[in-house]
């Protein structure tokens, strides 16, 4: 088999696999009961999703990386989605990384 092959067959492996989670993922929540203690937990979700994404900059040892954080959590408590957050503080990591 040449490798271009082995390339293919890697690609359609991982999209399978990813298919086949994406389908599991929709199947077990199913079976799990709506409201209480999952709903609270899906409602923080966001939050953390932001904080595992930036955590790795603040720990690069960076100082507009704890900046860029605090814009973050600043934006969150506006309401704004999480998506405006994470955008908005790596481009003021960018930014300040760009001008000082």
């Amino acid at each position: 088999m040449g490798e271009e092959m082995h390339v293919w067959l890697t690609i359609s492996g991982m999209a399978v696999g990813t298919l086949l989670t994406r389908i599991g993922g929709f199947w077990l929540m199913r079976l799990v009961p709506e409201g209480g203690f999952v709903s609270r937990a899906l409602s923080h979700l966001p939050g953390a999703l932001v904080i595992s994404i930036l955590a790795p900059y603040a720990l690069d040892g960076d100082w507009s990386a704890p900046v860029a954080i605090l814009v973050a959590v600043a934006v969150g408590r506006l309401g704004l989605s999480a998506i405006f957050a994470v955008f908005g503080a790596c481009a003021l990591v960018a930014f300040l990384r760009l001008v000082i």
